[in-house]
């Protein structure tokens, strides 16, 4: 038996009467959230009013119309008991409480057990995630974008989101088991891979921190569901990803990426009015090209984490840094700038200024260093992100409508993570700088590039900053790398950003 708790509306019930004359395969309960001792119940062909409780159900009139009765199959068609009459969704409402009323119990009485639907489950879920949380051991949890966004993906799928009214006590490891299956047959391994994990998670937060409410006061049925394995066929195609993502990441180096930066100032440079590129977009891809960050936080620095002036440091060098809550590590990170970088960081908010006095936005301002210029149409002060630098490249590739010119021809193809394992992998490679320093650089450990036991010490004051983030070794992987970037740049025809 399939059971619904939703809001019997006249569409529900239009809905409800369309299956029936189709025929249902089972039997199909649609409760009613205003009265929840009232269900439309679908069997075969039949549609019935039906008064529930927990001793006894109690049919209460037909649903379906005379009218409707007469185009189901002559052969399919059940007789009403004696008696029955055709009850709309007002007149079934009136009745069911009469009925109530009559088994001795109060109209106003609420459902014996409260439960959640799945759909339930799944927005409460996306509300926890969207705030502040910590995890086991009391260290905080700050929301990520990224997984939000991963999140509401993978439960609005249709394969997942049809069971929004599904009530959590009617479900079991063989629904977990089915809608795995049709999401990776459907998609991807990769789909049942997120659904798998994002179900399991909201189920066990559920279970726990929630359990009377949503009524999971039961056994974890769904850590019971089998898990799946790639295809051969998809085993295949990702050893076949994996070997061009390592052509790839050997294939570009530093020279390439001064080739990138110079058609990008030649590009910049040709568009004007409305094709003109954002000031956040120009500057953010010499940005994350020197930062080598990951391209969803490379430019969400705010103003206040860049000092223009570090006097702890370096002449004419600053500090940036990248709080907890847009690190993938959920932890603090820092990288000293040199003036190089500085300059890049004072154009953009200059730049950045000047469009929004060009839209006539006089008194806007934003707290990032790389704003994004979506913050003229209302949607906020955000940092440019990610997707319009991937996309910019993908203009410049001739790939987006309005452009058709290639004009990174000569440059191997590349992605903005991959900008990332070229800084890393030249530190490495061409310095002779100690081991450790090119995974101090990109925040990861590169395999064969161990750290040493320094990075355990607190996150306080100078051992902050000289031990836990280790800004001398910091500062001269990013004078090797900055000089090599430039050097490139200048290599391919590039002349100084202005």
């Amino acid at each position: 038996m399939e059971s619904q708790r939703l809001d019997l509306t006249p569409a529900v019930v239009k809905d409800a009467l369309k299956l029936a004359l189709k025929g249902s395969d089972g039997i199909v309960d649609l409760r009613d959230r205003l009265q929840p001792y009232l269900v439309l119940r679908v069997r075969g062909h039949v549609a019935s009013w039906v008064v529930k409780t927990r001793d006894r159900s109690l049919k209460i009139g037909d649903a379906m119309p005379h009218t409707l009765v007469a185009k189901i199959p002559e052969r399919r068609r059940r007789v009403s008991a004696v008696g029955d009459e055709s009850l709309g969704l007002r007149e079934a409402r009136e009745k069911a409480k009469r009925e109530w009323g009559k088994m001795g119990n109060q109209v106003e009485a609420p459902e014996e057990k409260p439960c959640w639907t799945w759909g339930e489950l799944v927005e409460n879920y996306k509300t926890y995630i969207s705030g502040m949380r910590e995890d086991s051991s009391g260290r905080p949890i700050y929301p990520s974008a990224e997984t939000q966004s991963d999140v509401r993906q993978i439960f609005g799928r249709k394969e997942v989101a049809q069971y929004a009214n599904l009530l959590l006590t009617n479900l079991n490891e063989d629904w977990f088991e089915d809608v795995q299956r049709e999401l990776h047959e459907a998609y991807n391994y990769d789909a049942y891979r997120k659904f798998r994990a994002y179900g399991s998670a909201a189920l066990n937060w559920a279970a726990t921190y929630r359990r009377k409410e949503s009524g999971l006061a039961v056994r974890k049925w769904w850590l019971l569901a089998e898990k799946r394995r790639r295809t051969p066929m998809e085993v295949e195609k990702k050893v076949e990803r994996d070997r061009a993502l390592k052509k790839k990441k050997e294939d570009f180096k530093v020279e390439h990426l001064g080739m990138l930066l110079t058609q990008h100032e030649r590009f910049c440079a040709s568009r004007t009015g409305n094709e003109r590129v954002s000031p956040g977009v120009r500057w953010g891809l010499w940005w994350d090209s020197l930062t080598g960050h990951r391209r969803g936080s490379g430019t969400w620095v705010a103003r206040k984490d860049l000092e223009l002036k570090d006097l702890r440091g370096e002449p004419g060098w600053g500090l940036a840094v990248w709080q907890p809550e847009v690190m993938k590590t959920q932890s603090p990170f820092a990288l000293p700038i040199p003036p190089i970088g500085l300059h890049i960081a004072q154009c953009c908010m200059r730049d950045w200024k000047l469009a929004t006095e060009r839209a006539g936005l006089w008194k806007r301002d934003s707290k990032w260093v790389f704003a994004s210029r979506v913050l003229q149409s209302g949607a906020g002060d955000i940092a440019v992100s990610g997707s319009a630098l991937a996309n910019h490249i993908r203009n410049m590739r001739g790939l987006r409508e309005g452009n058709h010119r290639d004009v990174l021809r000569g440059i191997p193809h590349f992605s903005m993570h991959i900008i990332r394992s070229t800084m890393g992998d030249h530190i490495l490679d061409e310095t002779d700088l100690p081991p450790g320093t090119a995974s101090l650089m990109i925040g990861h450990e590169i395999a064969g590039d161990r750290r040493n036991e320094l990075d355990r010490v607190g996150q306080t004051g100078k051992r902050w900053y000289f031990q836990a983030q280790r800004i001398p070794e910091k500062t001269r992987a990013m004078e090797a790398w900055s000089e090599a970037l430039l050097k490139a740049f200048k290599a391919a025809g590039g002349i100084y950003p202005t």
